[in-house]
């Protein structure tokens, strides 16, 4: 792909500028000093895109890190690829990671597997050699969305109604074989893409369908006014979790694994003895359902700094009395399904395994 070739080739040149500093340099053995965790060290610098979701976790970062004791410095970044390059040359220290998009943007993999457990340890490993380390979520997957780790994953959302006739994607095809006019509401490239949905209706066996051009956030506005009887948009959009709709399970993992965990210098790592303690309880403990609600309290008008404490005190809180908070505890449909534009970045749905 063009764009990504662009990327790549910044990315490239990048790190051409920063070996070369260290040629001038002359090398050492010694360890890198470590710095204690106080106001007096440099602050930890956490990198963050524009989307809602990277401003919330860096946020959510930010006071985990705070909380024990570490300076934060949240640095916003034009997207996700300047945020990326900004880890690898140094200029920030951590940030929220994709695996699905790290595979196919900065890896520049074709295929991105829909299994995260694969996805992670394809991207964890290959990332080693950039000095980057990806710290390892809990993998709980048969709890579904209410189980680590937090996958960002796209998703056809429903109503609860129909989600009780069609729980997951293996059975959408009977729903709408039983009602041949009902409207599935996506994005346009993604319907038109032959590893799009042609890819997902031949794996699920899913006949002819009235197929309606929607953004996410219009799929998931006409899924809730009952307009659309499927929508699509990603498994942690806070306008779907706050109108109380339903994600269809993908049994047969055909959307490509977008597993959410922190990315940190192992520079830094070296630099600030724990800070990936400090880190950990995001990726132990996130989940899907979580972040979504977190992101839809957000959509519905609530401080970031508040929901990244509610998100905090969520992730570090015991097991026996951590508790995510239901869709309807978080904004009512019409306020979340309705709300104005700017709330969310719009972007393109990730592509389905087999794009190049």
């Amino acid at each position: 792909m063009d764009g990504l070739g662009r990327t790549r080739r910044v990315l490239i040149a990048l790190l051409v500028v920063t070996l070369g500093a260290c040629v001038v340099a002359a090398p050492s053995d010694d360890p890198v000093p470590a710095e204690s965790a106080t106001s007096d060290a440099p602050a930890v610098r956490i990198g963050v895109g524009p989307e809602q979701e990277s401003v919330l976790l860096g946020a959510v970062m930010a006071q985990l890190i705070s909380d024990d004791g570490f300076t934060p410095e949240v640095v916003d970044l034009a997207d996700a690829d300047a945020v990326r390059q900004a880890l690898e040359v140094g200029d920030v220290d951590v940030a929220p990671g994709y695996t699905g998009q790290t595979w196919l943007e900065e890896l520049g993999r074709e295929n991105p597997p829909g299994d995260p457990r694969t996805s992670f340890q394809g991207v964890s490993s290959a990332d080693e050699s950039n000095g980057i380390v990806w710290l390892r979520p809990g993998f709980d997957l048969e709890a579904g969305v209410g189980g680590p780790p937090a996958d960002a994953t796209l998703a056809l959302w429903v109503t609860p109604s129909v989600a009780i006739e069609a729980p997951s994607i293996a059975e959408l095809g009977a729903a709408l074989a039983e009602t041949p006019d009902a409207e599935v509401c996506l994005d346009a490239a993604f319907g038109e893409r032959t590893d799009g949905w042609t890819a997902l209706s031949q794996r699920y066996s899913i006949g002819p369908t009235v197929l309606v051009e929607a953004t996410p956030t219009e799929a998931i506005a006409g899924v809730a006014a009952g307009q659309c009887l499927v929508g699509l948009s990603t498994l942690t959009d806070g306008r779907a979790w706050a109108a109380g709709l339903v994600p269809l399970a993908d049994p047969l993992d055909v959307f490509p694994a977008f597993v959410v965990s922190v990315q940190v210098r192992d520079e830094a790592l070296a630099r600030r003895p724990g800070l990936d303690t400090a880190l950990q309880p995001l990726a132990d403990n996130l989940t899907s359902s979580m972040l979504g609600a977190l992101n839809a309290r957000v959509v519905a008008g609530e401080a970031l700094d508040l929901v990244a404490m509610v998100g905090v005190t969520q992730l570090t809180a015991p097991p026996s009395s951590g508790s995510t908070p239901s869709p309807s505890a978080v904004g009512t449909p019409t306020e979340a399904a309705t709300a104005g534009p700017g709330n969310e970045t719009e972007s393109e749905p990730a592509m389905a395994p087999g794009s190049g």
